[in-house]
């Protein structure tokens, strides 16, 4: 890995919005990629100078036009509310910019269809991180192997929930659980597992559950909606199902690939028989040393969407993992799960 101050050549970057996640997550996470920060802009003055001033700049702005107007840009990162998501990625791109947008990528399938059709020529990536971690590029190594065959089943942990709703919840665009939380999960097993071509959600009386997905490729996944575990404590799952193999990610730090092990279930009196060629491999973050890979910025991929998507910009390519029409699969997913309430809701029906 290269750091910011190595890169010969680097992207002009401006940031709109600089609150709590921006702050704390993509700031620093600059610190190890090709991007010169060149200017922010936040609708509070008072956050936006006393940010300018420690990333040595000598003022923000109030709005993303007027930095837009003022600085020379090659993209911008949008991390604001899902609902100005839309708008501003649309300003952006008139202003010739590639985008980044943090998720929720907007509140509906309207609000990404708007943004695919003022892209023109201009690379967006949405900031799905799950797609991105370390464990979930192994995954994806792991499930191309010929010997774990084709992906029968997935399932995964989250604590969320899916509201109910209609057409016209969806179009007030409010806040709600899956836009904050969900689509991370959602987007790694669209990532793993293919578009959606079906989906259904069973629900308890609280709105957490089971959201299942049928895709294109004849895989089946589910999503369990723990919205009640234990608060900030480990319960993120992903468990895929091959010909005979299995992957399982825990908590983003810890994946393990089983193979199976020569077993009698009569006589057999060993779980580790004798032999490398058999049983699990397991790879995990070390946290007995301060080094790169076991920082969450990097196991929890926000590093991988950032770097994905300079690196797209820098070689003028669009983006194939994580663009627009990727997001509106995403949201095509919540929409459908929405109305559900047990029953199958047809995507492809949408398509035609």
């Amino acid at each position: 890995m290269t750091y910011q101050r190595d890169f010969d050549r680097r992207v002009r970057l401006g940031v709109v919005g600089v609150g709590s996640h921006s702050y704390r997550n993509l700031l620093p996470t600059l610190t190890y990629l090709p991007a010169d920060l060149v200017a922010i802009a936040d609708l509070d003055r008072e956050l936006g100078d006393a940010t300018a001033r420690q990333y040595g700049l000598q003022r923000s702005y109030r709005s993303a036009a007027e930095m837009y107007a003022a600085e020379e840009l090659d993209a911008v990162l949008l991390c604001v509310s899902p609902q100005l998501h839309p708008q501003l990625a649309r300003e952006a791109f008139a202003a010739g910019l590639h985008v980044w947008l943090e998720k929720p990528v907007g509140t509906s399938v309207a609000d990404v269809d708007s943004m695919i059709a003022a892209q023109g020529d201009r690379i967006a990536v949405v900031g799905y991180k799950k797609v991105f971690m370390p464990a979930a590029t192994k995954a994806r190594e792991l499930l191309a192997l010929d010997e774990f065959g084709p992906l029968h089943t997935m399932s995964g942990i989250y604590p969320m929930n899916i509201p109910r709703g209609d057409d016209e919840s969806i179009a007030r665009g409010g806040k709600n659980r899956w836009l904050i939380d969900g689509c991370h999960p959602t987007a790694l097993l669209l990532s793993l597992a293919g578009p959606a071509a079906q989906v259904a959600v069973h629900r308890a009386d609280d709105d957490s559950g089971v959201l299942v997905i049928r895709h294109e490729s004849g895989t089946v996944t589910s999503l369990h909606l723990a919205d009640s575990a234990p608060a900030f404590q480990p319960v993120e799952r992903y468990f895929m199902v091959g010909q005979g193999r299995s992957v399982e990610i825990r908590n983003s730090r810890s994946i393990t690939y089983q193979r199976g092990i020569p077993f009698s279930y009569a006589t057999g009196t060993t779980f580790a028989p004798e032999g490398l060629d058999s049983g699990g491999i397991t790879w995990e973050a070390q946290d007995g040393m301060n080094t790169l890979e076991n920082k969450a910025v990097f196991t929890q991929g926000m590093y991988g969407e950032l770097k994905y998507f300079l690196d797209c910009v820098l070689a003028g390519r669009p983006a194939e993992v994580s663009g627009l029409a990727f997001a509106r699969q995403v949201m095509q997913v919540f929409e459908a799960a929405v109305r559900s309430d047990g029953d199958l809701v047809d995507i492809t029906k949408e398509k035609e």
